[in-house]
């Protein structure tokens, strides 16, 4: 059987595994509600399956069934490769369980208005389940977590255009590399790890002579398009801080996705700016120390690279920590995406030095279904399963960062604890729309192996991306238009609610302000389009 045909057969198959797995569930759930009515049932739904992340998950819903024996939860871990056509279909379906893990790159702003209910009157409430905790009892529930939940564009928990909070998280995550310690030993003579970008090159041609000495198939870096980008992203954003700052015509210290793509239409940046260009040669520097064919390989494969010592180091998120820990044979180190230095004479012309991980937002966030037959019951596990205790628990079995005040960070998990000191990330090419993502992941083979070439990547996308970001523009000005029809009924309805001040006027004021920025946007996109054809 040819290789194609038979990968097109295995995803056949998978999707219908996927279909079956979940159409047996929902069988299943409504063969127990029929069985004992007594019973609530309450299904919470993910799609990690990393190690530790279920056994926490499990242990929290043990807890929370002793103090209310008549409630079942019930968890649903759903493999990633089925995850989206499950969950569109149990959305459309009519029967989806009560808790969903929610991503903003999964989910948009329509399905969360149709299929979600909005949580942010009940995060102003305070947490029941903390009234133990002399600090937080009094706090309201969003004012519970370390972030206090800031409502930016990015995060997966608020939709800054309906202007709700749609999901409550349980962690955070940050990207570390892991290395295996004894041949990170063995081939420089000691347990050091790299700290700036000119060290990390240094490590990994180190690795790659300790290899050839020793003739040993080890790679300095294990290779998945999932992996990698992870590490390239903290360069981009550390060779491109300078010219952050002057693109961030807003002021406020946060080039957001629409102010790259705006000022990248007006002509301030491109391909060929050189602080791109530098961010680029990094991605060539230490592309020459990948596997070959890592383009191609999926996070799997390079996780299975580092597990059996075929690889010195990986670069992932700390959702993969539990799973590595665990399974790895060998005692494993992790440390922070190196910084690209200042006075690095080849890439630090416009770097202000390590970033800042203090703005890392709140992650494996879960909504509440408006199909739930139990909200109250939802609502209440939620607040469980937030609470301090109960986030202390969960991190100390998934190895995941808390997301709560006052958790403290497993020692296990201690590498992990965000950065809080240093500058702002710069401009990161990833990060202008999913069809500018898949440009960079087509041509990122450029930049690696020997023949890796900064000048090749631009020459081949230079004209590419303008044809991208003005769709991706314009995109975001129609969502812009239906969010401003959307809520001029609903500031309506706030307006007549409470003419005088109050809860309702105060509402009022919050949605006509965010109304006002909306329109503002809009038309600077519409304007931005037309000059940029014009020219």
């Amino acid at each position: 059987m040819k290789t194609g045909a038979f990968g097109k057969y295995l995803a056949i198959a998978l999707l219908v595994l996927g279909f079956g797995y979940s159409g047996l569930r929902v069988w299943q759930h409504g063969r127990e509600q029929a069985d004992d009515s007594e019973v609530k049932v309450i299904r919470l739904a993910h799609w990690q399956l990393e190690p530790g992340v279920r056994e926490a998950f499990d242990a929290i819903a043990q807890e929370y069934m002793r103090l209310h024996p008549q409630v079942k939860i019930e968890q649903l871990p759903i493999p990633g490769r089925v995850w989206t056509q499950w969950l569109r279909t149990q959305l459309v379906g009519g029967n989806p369980p009560d808790l969903i893990q929610v991503a903003n790159y999964q989910i948009t702003d329509e399905m969360l208005s149709r299929y979600f209910v909005p949580l942010t009157q009940y995060l102003e409430e305070t947490n029941p389940y903390n009234a133990d905790e002399p600090d937080l009892r009094e706090l309201s529930w969003r004012r519970s977590f370390a972030s206090e939940l800031v409502p930016e564009e990015t995060v997966h928990y608020y939709s800054a255009n309906l202007l709700e909070y749609y999901a409550v998280p349980n962690a955070m995550v940050t990207v570390r590399i892991f290395y295996n310690r004894d041949i990170l030993k063995a081939a420089l003579g000691e347990d050091r790890v790299p700290r700036t970008f000119d060290e990390m090159i240094a490590t990994c041609q180190a690795l790659e002579d300790y290899a050839r000495r020793t003739n040993q198939p080890i790679l300095p870096l294990a290779g998945s398009i999932f992996n990698i980008t992870k590490m390239t992203a903290g360069f981009f954003g550390g060779t491109t801080q300078q010219l952050a700052i002057g693109l961030d015509y807003s002021r406020d210290l946060n080039l957001t996705k629409f102010e790259g793509i705006i000022t990248f239409l007006r002509g301030q940046w491109s391909v060929d700016t050189p602080a791109v260009r530098t961010s680029l040669e990094t991605v060539s520097a230490i592309g020459r120390y990948m596997s070959p064919g890592w383009v191609q390989m999926n996070r799997e494969d390079a996780m299975l690279q580092f597990l059996q010592g075929q690889a010195a180091m990986l670069s992932t998120g700390t959702w993969d920590a539990g799973g590595i820990l665990q399974q790895a044979q060998f005692e494993v180190g992790a440390f922070a995406v190196p910084s690209i230095s200042p006075d690095d004479p080849v890439f630090g012309a416009a770097t202000l030095g390590p970033t800042s991980e203090a703005n890392i937002f709140a992650s494996l966030p879960f909504g509440m279904t408006q199909a739930s037959r139990h909200p109250e019951i939802v609502i209440d596990f939620l607040r469980f399963m937030t609470s301090r205790r109960m986030n202390e628990k969960f991190a100390e079995i998934s190895t995941w960062l808390p997301v709560i005040k006052g958790v403290e960070v497993p020692k296990v998990a201690e590498a992990f604890r965000p950065i809080s000191s240093g500058f702002i990330p710069g401009l990161v090419l990833q990060n202008y729309g999913s069809l500018a993502t898949n440009i960079f992941n087509q041509n990122v083979h450029l930049l690696s192996g020997a023949n890796a070439s900064a000048a090749a990547y631009v020459e081949k996308t230079r004209d590419i991306y303008p044809r991208v970001l003005v769709p991706e523009l314009q995109r975001m000005a129609d969502v812009h238009q239906e969010t401003i029809r959307q809520k001029d009924s609903v500031m309506t309805g706030l307006y007549m609610l409470n003419r005088a001040a109050g809860p309702g006027r105060s509402r009022f004021d919050i949605v006509a302000a965010k109304q006002l920025e909306v329109e503002a946007q809009r038309l600077q996109s519409l304007q931005a389009i037309a000059d940029y054809q014009a020219r």
